[in-house]
């Protein structure tokens, strides 16, 4: 290696160093920019509606047997029996139901079908509900498991 170093690339580093050291100092002194006043533009009201709702853990689970090749009609009158033997599902509002059925084939289907008739069984209690369809493994023909989520009671 060459002991002797030329004075002019020695110059150069240190001149680089210096610019980048004095870019530094200056970036750092730099006050931030303000930030925008954002006013609020939603009045207060008297009756403030919540904006999240809960749900409980546990679920209400509903078992009935459903003909699946009679119509809908009796569809619902089985599902408004099941639901009314179950008092803790008066006057309450359900969040998510979880549809098991269980026919020879296509119980996903079924399920979906159980479904679609929620709304008619109890407007109230199915009230926007988010369902789930799933096939029930093990059950008889036309078995139908609803596991209710209930929204907490206020």
């Amino acid at each position: 290696m060459n002991p002797r170093i030329a004075v002019p690339a020695i110059a150069g580093w240190l001149f680089a160093d210096l610019l980048l050291a004095f870019s530094i100092v200056v970036l750092g002194t730099q006050e931030p920019p303000p930030l925008p006043v954002v006013e609020p533009t939603v009045s207060p009201s008297l009756n403030p509606k919540p904006t999240r709702l809960a749900l409980e853990r546990r679920y209400i689970k509903v078992s009935l047997r459903v003909d699946p090749r009679k119509g809908s009609r009796s569809a619902i009158g089985a599902l408004r029996r099941a639901i009314k033997s179950h008092p803790e599902l008066k006057d309450r509002t359900a969040g998510i139901v979880l549809t098991f059925g269980a026919v020879v084939s296509g119980g996903e289907d079924f399920a979906k079908s159980v479904n679609k008739l929620l709304p008619r069984v109890d407007r109230e209690l199915f009230r926007d509900v988010a369902t789930r369809d799933f096939q029930l493994i093990g059950g008889t023909d036309g078995a139908v498991e609803l596991q209710i989520y209930l929204f907490f009671n206020k």
